[in-house]
């Protein structure tokens, strides 16, 4: 890192489907004192759980604007995504990109395909209780006892169907003009794949059409939820990606 920063650079990371601000613990845990970590937090959920949840993501976007204003002023910033996360990352870029505000120096996209692919062929947050929990179950990332729980199920549920509602409904609108912005995308092996629910190399690659920066890709042992497993791995990927950069 530059010896002239004065400031910590930050780690802006915005939460999976479900999640809150403590969804990225583990990464946050392995970086190093020398970066400030904010999880930006929608409504309905954790500190804001009073809240009314939003059910749509051009509004999820617009409260994660007013959230991530504050924190872009000064200090330089890697933007973090995870699932759903990456589809509020990429449309607040657009957002922060419209309003003339800082970019991030670069983004960690990880557990999505490309924008542009939402392929949907079942829609989870149309199925009864039951069945939705069964394919929640089946994407991992939770403990087993957490499904033998039935108070924390009926408080998880409507916050759940009303993201991947969200998610589903997603538009995407091709950018005239693609970010100038290093792209890192990293998924798990395990949802690769060519079938209706996992994401295709293809759909993996296409995050290159939305930067004329670099953009890797990596794959890494693990579900949907192999940032859990792979939390020291992806802090050092960061860190080693912000030191080159800043």
């Amino acid at each position: 890192m530059n010896s002239t920063t004065t400031a910590k650079p930050k780690i802006i990371a915005i939460p999976f489907a479900g999640g809150n601000k403590y969804s990225f613990n583990k990464i946050e845990k392995e970086m190093s004192p020398g970066f400030e970590w904010i999880t930006l937090e929608l409504p309905g959920r954790g500190d804001r759980f009073t809240e009314p949840l939003l059910d749509n993501l051009p509004d999820m976007v617009d409260d994660l604007f007013v959230k991530i204003r504050q924190h872009i002023i000064k200090e330089e910033y890697l933007l973090l995504g995870h699932s759903m996360g990456c589809l509020l990352g990429y449309e607040l870029m657009k957002k922060l990109r419209e309003n003339n505000l800082k970019l991030p120096l670069c983004t960690f996209f990880l557990g999505r395909g490309a924008p542009e692919h939402n392929r949907f062929k079942n829609k989870k947050s149309a199925l009864p209780q039951e069945l939705f929990w069964d394919e929640i179950k089946k994407m991992g990332g939770m403990p087993n006892d957490f499904f033998d729980q039935k108070d924390l199920l009926e408080i998880f549920y409507p916050i759940l169907k009303n993201d991947f509602r969200a998610i589903e409904n997603y538009n995407y609108f091709k950018m005239d003009k693609p970010f100038s912005i290093p792209m890192n995308i990293i998924m798990g092996n395990e949802e690769i794949g060519e079938q209706a629910e996992k994401t295709s190399i293809k759909e993996m690659k296409d995050w290159g059409n939305e930067t004329d920066a670099d953009c890797t890709f990596e794959i890494l042992e693990g579900n949907h939820f192999f940032i859990h497993e792979k939390s020291k791995i992806i802090a050092q990927k960061m860190m080693q990606s912000i030191s080159q950069i800043v």
